[in-house]
């Protein structure tokens, strides 16, 4: 006896079909878009009739059955690949959202089945558009998508190193300076806690510290011209930080982070004393103290970091 089919399963596939459907309509506009013999005006209209059918993808993959099956039917390499570097900025806008959702959504089976050159994609945007939307977008999926992610770590530092990065902060806004600083604290701690861990013993644990090693991450933070950039950063980001926009939290914990590698790179230069003394006269406020504590970072440990900074730079100095 065939079981009776339930309005429930209807509705599912009724929605599969659905999104069958809009993934082949936008593959059929991609490959019209493609046409060499069309005029820019036609590729802009197709481009623009290609956005409310992404629209369409998006709403279903909030569903998470849509979402599992827009990734097993390879939805990332039918239209999101195909459509990263169009010129047309809502499409982008919209298939970055899509990203974001299926992140969110199923990130173990994205993780699993995303090409890992989408990273080049993002990567293209993050450094190349204007569009401050975009970028900001891009960043939000490789702060979910880097980090404990060694193989994709790898792909960004062999295609960009850590340059783009630094190097786009004038062009951010706070919010985005935030995550992008957050994110850069992520990683440092993922691949200092790797490669200080004493405890690796196994063939598995050796070859994940070797994939580390071979990323380099260490070794680039340990240059003079990444110190300078993040140095720079630390700069443009104290001249406008407020307790309101907490941006400072984030520069005060790299800071930490970084002074191994950076410390005697700092050494001579003006803006480097001026900003670490400022720096240590916020820090000692107790109203600065209550404020750090409040997002988990140690007064103490920040205060005594700085005060190490400064002291080098006084010693460098009576030296001289």
């Amino acid at each position: 006896m065939i079981p009776a089919t339930t309005s429930s399963d209807t509705e599912l596939v009724s929605h599969n079909d659905d999104l069958s459907r809009a993934i082949e309509k936008i593959e059929e506009i991609t490959a019209t878009a493609e046409q060499s013999t069309l005029s820019i005006e036609d590729i802009e209209k197709l481009h623009e009739e290609m956005v409310p059918k992404i629209d369409d993808v998006i709403e279903m993959t909030k569903n998470p059955n849509n979402a599992y099956k827009f990734l097993k039917d390879k939805g990332i390499d039918r239209i999101v690949i195909p459509n990263l570097d169009i010129p047309n900025a809502k499409a982008k806008t919209q298939l970055l959202l899509l990203l974001k959702i299926l992140f969110d959504i199923a990130p173990t089976t994205i993780n699993a089945v995303i090409p890992i050159n989408v990273v080049d994609k993002l990567l293209d945007i993050f450094e190349n558009e204007d569009n401050l939307a975009l970028k900001a977008h891009v960043l939000d999926i490789l702060y979910v998508w880097l980090p404990e992610n060694p193989k994709v770590q790898a792909r960004v530092m062999k295609l960009k190193g850590l340059e783009p990065f630094y190097e786009q902060i004038s062009k951010l806004d706070t919010n985005v300076i935030h995550t992008l600083l957050d994110l850069f604290n992520k990683i440092v701690k993922e691949h200092m806690e790797i490669r200080n861990n004493k405890q690796l013993r196994n063939k598995i644990d050796t070859d994940k510290l070797s994939l580390y090693q071979r990323i380099g991450l260490i070794e680039r933070l340990s240059t003079t011209p990444v110190c300078n950039g993040l140095l720079n950063i630390f700069e443009d980001t104290w001249s406008y930080s407020t307790k309101d926009n907490d941006v400072i939290v984030p520069v005060l914990d790299l800071i930490i982070k970084i002074k191994p590698f950076c410390l005697k790179k700092f050494q001579g230069k003006a803006k480097a004393v001026e900003l670490f003394d400022a720096l240590l006269k916020f820090v000692k406020e107790d109203e600065t103290k209550e404020y750090l504590e409040s997002f988990n970072l140690n007064a103490s440990d920040v205060e005594r970091t700085l005060m190490e900074y400064v002291n080098f730079f006084k010693e460098i100095k009576d030296e001289l």
